[in-house]
Order: C-alpha cells, then sequence, then structure tokens
C-alpha cells in the first residue's frame, strides 16, 4: 500500500470505487483575463457578427456535399453499405417542416458558436424514433444529481417564457459536443471561444465607421465673415439658403461672388482616419483559424492577400475540407453512432455480420476529387512496381479486399539471378529440347536411315506426348520464326496485364451472384424446415403427425427458387463480361495488325458464346446437389431451423467449390481466359488470318511442365485452336496469336 492510500485510507477507496462528479459547473469568472469588461456578455450569440457567420455558413454549404452513409464489415473483411437504413431515412425527413440540410445547417450553426448542438427525438408508441427536431443549444441544459453520484440525469428543455422547464431523458436528446469544456464538464466547448476579443474588435470596428458617418455628418464647406463681423441669424439663414441654391445641384462648380470679405473654407472627414482593416484581418485570420477554415475560401480579404503567393485556391478548399469539413463531420458522426444508432437495432454486429460504421462518403466532393486522382496515381505506381499488394491497394481505395488479394504484381520480365550465372529472361518462348544424340533415344534427322535405327523404348511416344494439348497430337504441326514468336509475345503480354483486373471484376460480379442465390435458397427454405423429419422420428406417409422428407423441402425449395430466372440473369452477366473482355482487347488487338473494331456480327457471336458457356456450371444439379449435403450434415448435427438455413445458404452459394469466393474466382478465371482466346480467335478470322500461334508454358519451370514448354510456338488453325481453347482449365496459361506468313 502507497504512502498515499495509508495517509487517506477512506478517501483512497471511495475514489477507486465510485466516481464522483461535479453537480454544477466549476465555478469560473465570465471575465477574460488581465481586464474587467465582460467581452463574452457583448458579444452575444455571434449571431450578428458577420466574421463569424462567413466560415460558419461555409462549413454549413460545404457538409451536405458529403452523403450521410452506414456500413457493415462481413466475414472476409468484405465492406456492404446499407443504403436504406431507417435512421438514414429519419435524418433526410426529420419532421414534416424541414429536411436534412436545414437540420444539419443549424446543428452546425450551434456546434460551432456554442460547442453544443441539440436533437430532440419523438418516439411512436413502439420506443422507435420517428421525428428529430433541432433545439437552439440556450434551450438545453445537461443536469446532475447534486451529490454527484452520475454524469447526467437529464436535461432541462425551455421551450420560451411562460413554459415551465421540462424534464428529458438522456436517451431522447442527441447532444453534440465540440470536445469536453472543463468548466462545465457535461458540455462542449465552442471553437470560436478563444477569439472573443478580436470578433469584439470587429464588431467595434463596425460600430465605429457606422457611428462615424450617423452622427458626425459634417458640412462641405464653411463660410465666415472677415473682420470680426457679427452677422445677424436672419442674414446667416439667408446667406445659407442662397448658397445652397446658386451652388446645390446642377449648379456645382458655378463661380462664387461675395459682396463682403468672407472667407470660404472646405471642410470633410479623413477617410484614412476610418480605416480600420487591420483590425479587422486579425479577427477575420483567428476565427477562421479556430474553425480550420481558410480565410481565402470564405472570400475574407485577409485570406485573399495570402492566395498571391503560396497554395492555390484549389489547394486551399482541400485544406478547409481536411481541416474544418471532415473532422467536424467525424464528430457529428460519432455522436450519431453512440446516441441515435442504437435505437434501430443492433450496432456491435453477431454472427457473419460485423459492427455498423457511420461516415460521410465523400465520393461526390467536387473539392476531394483531384486529390483522390492523386492518391490513385500514386498508388497505381506503387502496385505497378510490386511494391505494395493488391490487397493494400483495393483497401487504400475504398474497395472490398480479402485474402485472395494478399499478392504483389510484379513485371515477370525481371528475376533474380544470383552473381555469377549468365542473364536469364522469363516470357520468350522457348524452344523444344534438341533432338537427343544418336542412340540416345531418336535417330538424327539427317540419317537417311533413321527409321530402321533403334530407339530407345517409348522414347518416341514421350515425344510426341508432350506435344499434345487438349486431344491435339501438335508434334506434326509447323513452328513460328523467332520473329513472329517475338511479334506474338508482344500481344500474349498485352492481354495477360489485362486479365487480372477483368477477372477480379468478373469475379466480384460472380460473388454477389452466387451470394444472392445462397441467401434465396435459405429465405426459401426456412418456413419448411421446421416440417423437416428427424432420423430417429420418421412415420410412414400419411401417418397423423407426419413430417416431409428431405426429397420432399428440396423439390419445395428449387421450385420457389425459380432457376430458369436465375439461369437468365447468369446468363446475361456472361454475356456483358465476354463482351468486356473483347472491347477491352482492342489494344492488343490494334498492335497485332487486326484493328480496334469490333463488328457487330463478331459482337454478337462473342456474347452468344458466353450465354451458352453457363451450361458448364449446370446450376440445377449444382444448387439440389447443395441443399442434400446441406440437409444431410445439419440433420446429423441435430441441427435447429436458423442453423440449417445458415448451412443451406453457405452450401448452395458455394457449390461444389464449398465456398462462395473460389467458386467465384474459379470460374471468373478458367472464362475470361476463354473469352480472351475467344475475342483473338474471332478478331483474327475477321481479318482474313487463317492461322494462330499457340503460346505456353510462359512461366518456366517449375510452374509449366515441359509439355507445357514443349507445344509452345506450334502454329494450329482456327477450328483446332477453338477446340483446344474450349476445355481450357482455370491455371492454364494457354493463349493465342495471330500468325502472318
Amino acid at each position: 500500500m502507497s504512502w498515499l492510500s495509508k495517509a487517506m485510507p477512506g478517501t483512497w477507496a471511495k475514489a477507486l470505487t465510485a466516481m464522483l462528479h461535479p453537480a454544477r459547473p466549476v465555478f469560473a469568472s465570465g471575465m477574460l483575463k488581465r481586464t474587467r469588461f465582460d467581452y463574452r456578455r457583448e458579444v452575444g450569440d455571434f449571431l450578428d457578427a458577420s466574421v463569424v457567420t462567413a466560415p460558419v455558413q461555409f462549413l454549413q454549404r460545404s457538409l451536405p456535399e458529403a452523403r450521410l452513409a452506414l456500413r457493415q464489415r462481413k466475414r472476409g473483411g468484405k465492406l456492404i453499405e446499407l443504403e436504406d437504413h431507417e435512421m438514414l431515412a429519419l435524418i433526410q425527413s426529420p419532421n414534416p417542416y424541414y429536411g436534412d440540410i436545414a437540420l444539419w445547417a443549424a446543428t452546425i450553426l450551434s456546434w460551432a458558436t456554442a460547442g453544443n448542438a441539440y436533437w430532440l427525438k419523438v418516439r411512436n408508441g413502439t420506443g422507435r424514433p420517428v421525428e428529430l427536431w433541432y433545439t437552439p443549444h440556450w434551450m438545453m441544459e445537461p443536469k446532475a444529481p447534486q451529490d454527484g453520484s452520475a454524469f447526467l440525469s437529464h436535461y432541462e428543455y425551455r421551450p420560451g417564457a411562460g413554459f415551465e422547464a421540462v424534464r428529458v431523458a438522456p436517451e431522447d436528446v442527441v447532444h453534440f459536443r465540440h470536445g469536453i469544456d472543463p468548466r462545465d464538464m457535461r458540455k462542449g466547448i465552442a471553437p470560436i471561444e478563444g477569439a472573443i476579443r478580436e470578433i469584439f474588435m470587429d464588431l467595434e470596428s463596425s460600430n465605429f465607421v457606422a457611428a462615424l458617418l450617423r452622427n458626425m455628418g459634417v458640412p462641405g464647406v464653411v463660410i465666415s465673415p472677415k473682420g470680426g463681423a457679427m452677422p445677424a441669424p436672419e442674414d446667416v439663414e439667408a446667406t445659407k439658403t442662397w448658397f445652397k441654391q446658386a451652388f446645390g445641384g446642377d449648379n456645382r462648380g458655378g463661380p462664387l461672388v461675395m459682396g463682403a470679405p468672407t472667407e470660404v473654407t472646405p471642410y470633410g472627414f479623413n477617410p484614412q482616419q476610418m480605416d480600420m482593416s487591420e483590425a479587422r484581418d486579425i479577427a477575420e485570420e483567428r476565427v477562421c483559424a479556430l474553425l480550420g477554415v481558410p480565410a481565402a475560401v470564405v472570400g475574407f480579404g485577409a485570406g485573399l492577400q495570402s492566395t498571391k503567393v503560396g497554395a492555390t485556391m484549389k489547394e486551399l478548399r482541400q485544406l478547409a475540407w481536411h481541416n474544418g469539413v471532415l473532422p467536424m463531420g467525424r464528430a457529428l458522426a460519432d455522436e450519431l453512432k453512440r446516441s441515435l444508432l442504437p435505437d434501430f437495432g443492433d450496432v456491435a454486429g453477431s454472427g457473419e455480420m460485423g459492427g455498423l460504421d457511420l461516415y460521410w462518403n465523400t465520393d461526390d466532393v467536387p473539392a476531394l476529387s483531384e486529390d483522390e486522382d492523386k492518391q490513385e496515381e500514386r498508388l497505381g505506381k506503387a502496385l505497378d512496381r510490386g511494391a505494395i499488394t493488391v490487397f493494400t491497394y483495393r483497401q487504400e481505395m475504398g474497395m472490398d479486399a480479402d485474402d485472395s488479394h494478399k499478392i504483389y504484381l510484379r513485371p515477370i520480365s525481371k528475376i533474380e539471378v544470383p552473381e555469377g550465372e549468365p542473364g536469364k529472361q522469363i516470357g520468350t518462348v522457348v524452344e523444344p529440347p534438341a533432338p537427343p544424340e544418336p542412340g540416345a533415344g531418336e535417330p538424327e534427322p539427317s540419317d537417311p536411315a533413321a527409321g530402321a535405327k533403334e530407339a530407345k523404348p517409348g522414347a518416341a511416344e514421350g515425344q510426341a506426348a508432350a506435344r499434345r494439348v487438349h486431344g491435339f497430337d501438335l508434334s506434326g504441326h509447323p513452328r513460328a520464326t523467332p520473329a513472329q514468336i517475338a511479334r506474338g509475345e508482344a500481344f500474349v503480354a498485352l492481354l495477360e496485364r489485362q486479365e487480372r483486373g477483368l477477372s477480379d471484376a468478373f469475379e466480384n460480379r460472380l460473388a454477389g451472384f452466387f451470394g444472392r442465390l445462397g441467401q434465396a435458397a435459405a429465405e426459401a427454405a426456412r418456413p419448411l424446415l421446421s416440417t423437416l423429419e428427424t432420423p430417429k422420428a420418421r412415420k410412414p406417409r400419411g401417418a397423423a403427425g407426419a413430417k416431409a422428407t428431405a426429397e420432399e423441402i428440396i423439390a419445395e425449395v428449387l421450385e420457389k427458387l425459380d432457376l430458369p430466372a436465375w439461369n437468365a440473369e447468369l446468363t446475361q452477366v456472361y454475356g456483358a463480361h465476354y463482351l468486356e473482355v473483347a472491347a477491352a482487347s482492342a489494344e492488343a488487338a490494334e498492335q497485332a495488325g487486326l484493328g480496334t473494331s469490333l463488328p457487330d456480327p463478331i459482337a454478337r457471336a462473342i456474347v452468344a458464346t458466353g450465354g451458352r458457356r453457363i451450361g458448364l456450371i449446370d446450376l440445377d444439379g449444382q444448387t439440389r446437389a447443395a441443399l442434400f449435403e446441406a440437409l444431410a450434415e445439419g440433420r446429423a448435427q441435430g441441427e435447429g431451423v436458423a442453423a440449417l438455413a445458415a448451412r443451406i445458404e453457405g452450401h448452395v452459394e458455394g457449390g461444389v467449390w464449398n465456398e462462395a469466393i473460389h467458386r467465384a474466382r474459379t470460374i471468373a478465371r478458367t472464362e475470361t481466359k476463354f473469352a480472351q482466346n475467344l475475342a483473338t480467335i474471332e478478331r483474327a478470322r475477321a481479318a482474313g488470318v487463317e492461322k494462330l500461334i499457340l503460346f505456353d508454358g510462359r512461366f518456366g519451370p517449375p510452374r509449366s511442365t515441359p509439355e507445357h514448354i514443349a507445344r509452345s510456338g506450334s502454329i494450329v488453325t482456327m477450328e483446332e485452336a477453338l477446340v483446344i481453347a474450349a476445355v481450357t482449365h482455370p491455371n492454364c496459361t494457354l493463349s493465342f496469336a495471330p500468325h502472318f506468313a
């Protein structure tokens, strides 16, 4: 035990077990330091101070350019935006009398000028908020019990004169605070609190000039007699009237001739004596600095002077967002997540779904668009150099990312070569192995008696097998020349650079499709699962209390799913992807001399082929098998309705691949490669090319077998290429390039 606890055992123990809170604001004088003048009282509520309202109105105009949004993290790290959430709909239409833009404008005004802004919730009979009302900060006051046992017990709402204070429960108030005011820890502190004197200076400067113009009106000239003469009052009035008639209005500038010695002296106030710009510049700069908004963005003269050198206006607008608008928006969203979002359900998340995150979506904010473009360019360069993973790139760009993206994209033409070894290059077609020496397996081609010489058993068959691909024996096919191979290599390399992005995009669409299919299957099965018989309680069909068999439930689920409609949707997805791949290959086609245009008949043929390829998936058979497997496993485990429905969803969306991501990725890679090969074949055919060069084994051993390497560089016909390409497996690198004789 420390000396302090020994000295004050009772107090120390109490402090450890119960936190005490001040029941009322800590006493603090309203006077600023080193003065007895109450600047706070003189300044008032800031509503008539242009030095305050100008930057506040900038914040009011800017924040609605962003969009308040809600997202949720699914298993695997995928983010899902909840566009139709009840809370967002309520904020957009808070009550029958004004919308969200007016609500946010009023909230920002109170938050910036008082450090506190309040919304009152109006609930329906079930306790759900159905209306939100902005309440001026001078009408609300947080209260605490006198014994300090609680930080906050209630709010006092004073609607106005003649009304008694209304006690409001804390859960019925959304209290936006700007930090915490140490003088009253239940409230926030105004951002502009530190500029009270400067705001007063600006107000007094305006009042001073206005008072001069209002009260210190001065004559244009002074006419006085010389020699000490004292004119009579009627003579003074007559002279004044004559002078105004003779030299007023259109008679200004005429000659003046006096009949007696008279002195005429021009008189006026020096305008430089009314120049208060320096003092007012200080107020503008400090108020804007406290709100995080550059003065130039607001339009203040002090800030416009700084734009002549240094930052441009575009950069200053971005600075205003990063230092002023976004920090304020995050503070407001954080309070909504704490005080309003829990009224609409689970916030922490459960099961496969993680917690909810409330944020401001700035995708459509003009001031930030250039900044995002620069970020994308910087990250794109780092990705192309292989300095960051695809996972990091997608996360930084706000896209979904999972473990499948934890890869580097590094140039295939660069490999590690230990010091002292000859240089190597990957990406060039490797010629087939040279024929063995005579007697080593195959005779020399130049030997006229080659057919009579004996070879090692199986050697000839092995060489032929090495040149077979997808049922074709290419051992007798002609080989492309090195120049033709080099030209084809450039064509294939362009296609490979496009393949990953196209495959990823298709994978995302397929994953969404299969995910929705799994959810639909689970929803269709859920009301039927309670009637599923268990293995231990089977009854004869037709008996009292008999339940449905797994086969009967599966038949009903498939009927509810309407798989022909799902097949039709998948057909459209396939066709669109095939057309996208074909259009993306225009750059490679132009370099190869095939032209960039895609004739309509060819485009229709490519789309139709994509539509036919969905038959390889067998959506009906795979869904039926997944339902059987899910029910069999669930019944064996004795699972209830909820667990069975979840199991059905996972099995149906995963298919024979067990997981939807693997299913989508396998199909996407296979179909993207086939679509690229199909587009190459059809473009070449349309350009009058009769044969193609087959490329394989481009990554060298160990990824590519000797068989892949051996057949690369073979020349095939269009018909052979179509058959070979049709059976492409997911990790196959087989590609085609046009062959020009």
